[in-house]
């Protein structure tokens, strides 16, 4: 495994470095079946979500724009950001040194997508940048009100459970993003005296323009193509955490909608119903058998045991497909170790044949990074 050296050698918070640049070109060209293309007439979004980060432009946008953007040439594509000037300071992450971010390469991944200007809308229409006041102005209760229940194994509170809150409202931002593009779409539609969906042969819904939608990441590195036509409800089949990985989603615009819209309306449902108490001796009697047996119970809000009640309470069945998505760190360090246990990713020789190209990183040097 990937990781059984390196945890022998790494301590909690510790990081090795290894620079792959010397690899030889040919291992780019790791062969995977890419999508067919059958689902070309259909109408889709991609969403994304979350920072943009100094590696962006020379990391996350080409993995995007291989691994997502071309098997789904005719999606729209939608992007909620935060409008920052540096990265926040992260110390669980052991992000400590601020660097410049330059939030206006979100504009990078609209430039030329399949969104027309046939109606007055242009890239900017897509992106949506974010101020802090407005997002603390926004979400100060739900802050408040979830700090008093932060998940523990996080360490102290409160930045792991903040920046939880802050990808949940930036999920929420892109959806009511594209959620606006649709009604001004299909009013537009109207006005021009054609049908918005109810009988077009495209088998649209008139409560919606999208069939289907993909929500992903934009901090991140996709290692593969990523068809979202082929799953209803899809999410990566990697740390799970005793949930759901939360680093994408895809399926039918009603399964996304879940996915992305109905976060902040759960609250209460969870609390109630579904949130493990921090005390283990509320648990119930067969609650402690599983514990016996090693099931860990994550207390508290904790964000992919959260998504799995979400979906299961709203009755979505969610199928866990072989995505396997670096997360990229400041000073551009790619986490390869993300997917250890995947078939594919699993080692050195493995994870090299999907590094990014050896001049990314726009003249400066990336690592790929193992956690330990």
């Amino acid at each position: 495994m990937l990781l059984l050296i390196t945890t022998i050698i790494l301590t909690t918070s510790t990081y090795r470095y290894t620079n792959f640049t010397s690899i030889p070109n040919h291992l780019h060209q790791h062969q995977i079946q890419t999508p067919d293309g059958s689902h070309r007439n259909k109408t889709c979004a991609l969403l994304f979500f979350g920072l943009i980060k100094e590696s962006f432009q020379s990391i996350s946008l080409p993995s995007i724009q291989r691994n997502i953007l071309t098997p789904n040439p005719q999606c729209d594509i939608f992007l909620h950001t935060y409008n920052l000037t540096s990265t926040p300071l992260n110390i669980r992450n052991l992000e400590v040194i601020p660097r410049k971010l330059n939030v206006s390469d979100a504009f990078l991944l609209t430039a030329g997508a399949a969104h027309g200007h046939e109606h007055g809308h242009n890239d900017h229409d897509h992106v949506v940048f974010e101020g802090m006041d407005s997002f603390e102005e926004k979400r100060r209760g739900v802050m408040e009100r979830t700090r008093k229940f932060f998940h523990r194994g996080w360490g102290k509170c409160c930045g792991s459970h903040d920046n939880m809150i802050k990808q949940w409202n930036s999920i929420q931002g892109v959806w009511d993003l594209m959620r606006q593009y649709e009604d001004t779409h299909m009013n537009d539609h109207d006005h021009d005296g054609n049908d918005n969906g109810n009988g077009n042969g495209n088998g649209k819904n008139k409560h919606h323009y999208y069939e289907q939608v993909g929500l992903f990441r934009s901090d991140v590195y996709y290692t593969r193509p990523i068809d979202i036509f082929d799953s209803q409800a899809a999410v990566p089949n990697f740390a799970h955490h005793h949930g759901y990985n939360d680093r994408l989603f895809y399926g039918t615009h009603e399964n996304a909608e879940t996915w992305a819209s109905k976060r902040f309306d759960f609250i209460n449902t969870f609390e109630e119903l579904y949130m493990y108490p921090f005390n283990h001796a509320e648990l119930t009697v067969g609650e402690r058998i599983r514990m016996l047996f090693g099931y860990k119970f994550k207390d508290g809000y904790h964000s992919e045991t959260f998504v799995k009640k979400l979906m299961d309470h709203y009755g979505v069945r969610v199928k866990l497909k072989d995505h396997c998505v670096w997360r990229v760190r400041s000073g551009q360090k790619i986490l390869v170790g993300d997917c250890d246990g995947m078939a594919g990713f699993s080692t050195f020789g493995d994870v090299k044949a999907y590094r990014p190209p050896k001049d990314a990183g726009g003249g400066s040097e990336w690592s790929m990074v193992v956690e330990g």
